[in-house]
């Protein structure tokens, strides 16, 4: 009877914001929303002035994503980082509504094993746990591709086949201390916000239903949930306070400056500089986190002929003589 075609499939979830009460929202009345600001307004963030219209973006986008069986609409994952105690995780989790428990995951989450299909296909919201600093490259890469994938693939207890279904989760996550992006490409799956306090009675006080009843309005009437390319080129920009410092990057800064107008430089590609610096440690270095260090910290990118021969890139760059790093080596001897 219950793999009849007679038994209706029910989606609680869609069903709860089906049911949520309307909110007036339109464009031809004066835009006044209060639930989103209100709880907003309950944490206190070192760059305040994008909290509120990324905090708003990304409510909405779990309003679209949980309403679309064929896509995923929420791309980002909206991270809390800064010192212990702060109760973000608490506050996190406040993001599921009551209506909704028993629809949430908060802990850690293994992308190469079955189960986190499993939270992705079955939940609202999946709250990673102080765990983001601590993936390794493959599984770093495996969750950016879970925040965006429209399906996920398993099978239920009890089924006999692994079946396809929609991604229903949205991802949040909190950090303990503030650099945890090892990719700078990677940063826009992520919406990272320093947090300096939080009045967690004040926002447990807050109806969530409240807040999703004036995000499902926002969807309603068309609101831009999603980031455009300006926006997207922000965030890369606002997450540079929250990347990891490379070993590229800090032996870039350590050994090398970029020239004046007036000073001599060298014209360096990307492996004569690893190949200087290997001169002087051993520390194994990347060349494509090398180039990342080059355009992050400035250095402009010319083409070049040499002895006649095909363009190749080089940088402007000045070496720091003698060598910062001549001490450390003669210290090892």
């Amino acid at each position: 009877i219950i793999e009849s075609s007679f038994s209706p499939r029910i989606n609680p979830i869609q069903e709860y914001f089906k049911g949520l009460p309307l909110v007036d929202v339109s464009s031809s009345s004066p835009f006044s929303l209060k639930a989103i600001p209100d709880l907003a307004s309950c944490v206190v963030v070192r760059n305040s002035n994008k909290w509120l219209p990324y905090l708003t973006k990304w409510l909405v986008a779990v309003v679209a994503n949980a309403m679309d069986d064929r896509e995923c609409r929420n791309h980002t994952c909206l991270v809390l980082t800064g010192e212990q105690g702060k109760f973000k995780t608490t506050f996190l989790d406040l993001l599921c509504p009551p209506a909704l428990h028993g629809y949430s995951y908060t802990g850690k989450i293994y992308p190469q094993e079955k189960d986190t299909l499993t939270y992705i296909g079955q939940n609202l919201i999946v709250n990673i746990d102080d765990q983001l600093k601590a993936l390794n490259k493959r599984d770093e890469n495996e969750l950016k591709n879970l925040i965006t994938c429209p399906m996920v693939k398993y099978r239920m207890p009890y089924d006999k086949y692994v079946e396809e279904h929609p991604h229903l989760a949205s991802f949040v996550a909190s950090v303990n201390g503030n650099d945890f992006l090892t990719d700078p490409t990677g940063s826009r799956r992520f919406l990272p916000f320093e947090v300096l306090s939080i009045d967690i009675e004040r926002a447990k006080a807050i109806s969530m239903d409240n807040i999703y009843a004036e995000a499902k309005a926002l969807l309603n009437m068309g609101f831009r949930y999603w980031f455009d390319d300006d926006e997207i080129a922000e965030l890369y920009r606002e997450s540079e306070d929250f990347q990891v410092q490379t070993a590229e990057m800090e032996l870039l800064l350590r050994c090398f400056e970029k020239p004046t107008e007036d000073e001599r430089y060298s014209l360096m590609t990307t492996t004569e500089i690893l190949t200087y610096l290997g001169i002087y440690t051993h520390q194994p270095l990347v060349a494509k986190r090398m180039g990342e260090a080059l355009k992050k910290a400035g250095y402009i990118k010319v083409s070049k002929r040499r002895n006649g021969g095909s363009p190749i890139y080089v940088y402007k760059i000045r070496k720091i003589l003698p060598c910062p790093l001549l001490h450390t080596c003669s210290s090892q001897m």
